[in-house]
C-alpha cells in the first residue's frame, strides 16, 4: 500500500468516524486552546515556574492518552477512552517508550545545537575555523541521520506499546524493514502540507482569534492523521509478518 493511499484512506476514516475522534481528542484540543488564551498577566498567584511545570505534566499526560486512545481505537477498536483501569498501564508503557524514542531520534538535535554554539563562540579562538566547521558539519549529518532513519526504524514500537503487545526494541530496526520509508514520508507529507496551508494564512490574516482557532484545529487534524497512519502501517506490517510466518 502506497504512502498516499495510506494517508487518503486514513483521512476518509477520520472523517467517517469523526464523532469517535472528537471524544478522543476533545480534552487535548481544549487544553491547546486554553493555553492560547491564558493572559500572561493574569491574577494567578501560583509562581510561574510551578505553573509551567504543572501545565507541562498535564499536557504530556493528555497528549499521551490521546495517542494511546487513537492507536487502540484504530487497531483493536477499544472505546474505553477514559477508563482509569483500562488506560493506566498502556499509557504508562507508551510514555516510557515514547520518551526513549524521543531521546534516540532527537537528542542529536541538541548535539548539533550545542556544537554550533560552542564552536562558533568559545572555541573560535582555540580551533581553526575549518576544524570547527567540520565538527559542526558532522554533528549536522548525525542529526539528519537520526531524524530521518532512526525514528522511522523504531516508530512501530509506539502502536505496539499502546495496545499492550510485547515490544522488541533491539529487533525493531530489522523487523521494520520495508516500512521505514513510508513512515518517514507520512510524517514529512503531512507536516509539509500543514505548513503550506498555515503559512499563507498567517501572512494574510495575521495572528488573532480566527487564526489561533483554525491553526489549533489544523494542527490537531495533522497530528491525528500522522498517528492513525502509523496505526494503519502497523496493521499492514503485522499482516505481512503473519504471511511470512505462514510461508515458512
Amino acid at each position: 500500500m502506497k504512502t498516499t493511499e495510506i494517508l487518503s484512506t486514513q483521512f476518509k476514516y477520520i472523517n467517517n468516524n469523526s464523532q469517535e475522534f472528537l471524544k478522543i481528542c476533545l480534552p487535548y484540543f481544549l487544553l491547546v486552546v486554553l493555553d492560547s488564551y491564558i493572559p500572561e498577566n493574569s491574577l494567578v498567584t501560583v509562581p510561574m515556574a510551578m505553573l509551567f511545570y504543572f501545565y507541562s505534566l498535564v499536557y504530556y499526560v493528555v497528549t499521551t492518552l490521546m495517542i494511546v486512545n487513537i492507536h487502540r481505537y484504530m487497531i483493536i477498536e477499544d472505546k474505553n477512552y477514559y477508563s482509569f483501569k483500562e488506560r493506566l498501564k498502556p499509557t504508562f508503557r507508551y510514555a516510557c517508550y515514547g520518551i526513549l524514542l524521543l531521546v534516540i531520534s532527537f537528542a542529536p538535535v541538541g548535539l548539533f545545537y550545542a556544537s554550533f554554539l560552542f564552536f562558533t563562540s568559545a572555541a573560535s579562538n582555540i580551533l581553526p575555523e575549518s576544524i570547527s566547521l567540520i565538527i559542526i558539519g558532522v554533528s549536522f549529518l548525525i542529526m539528519i541521520f537520526c531524524m530521518l532513519l532512526v525514528y522511522p526504524s523504531f516508530a512501530l514500537i509506539l502502536p505496539i506499546a499502546a495496545i499492550g503487545e510485547k515490544v522488541e526494541v533491539f529487533k525493531m530496526w530489522k523487523l521494520s524493514k520495508g516500512f521505514k520509508l513510508t513512515i518517514f514520508l507520512q510524517l514529512f507529507i503531512v507536516w509539509v502540507v500543514f505548513l503550506l496551508i498555515l503559512t499563507p494564512l498567517y501572512m494574510w490574516i495575521g495572528e488573532g482569534l480566527l487564526y489561533n482557532l483554525f491553526s489549533s484545529f489544523l494542527f490537531l487534524l495533522a497530528y491525528i492523521l500522522v498517528i492513525s497512519s502509523l496505526s494503519k502501517t502497523y496493521l499492514l506490517w503485522k499482516d505481512e509478518r503473519v504471511s511470512q510466518l505462514k510461508s515458512v
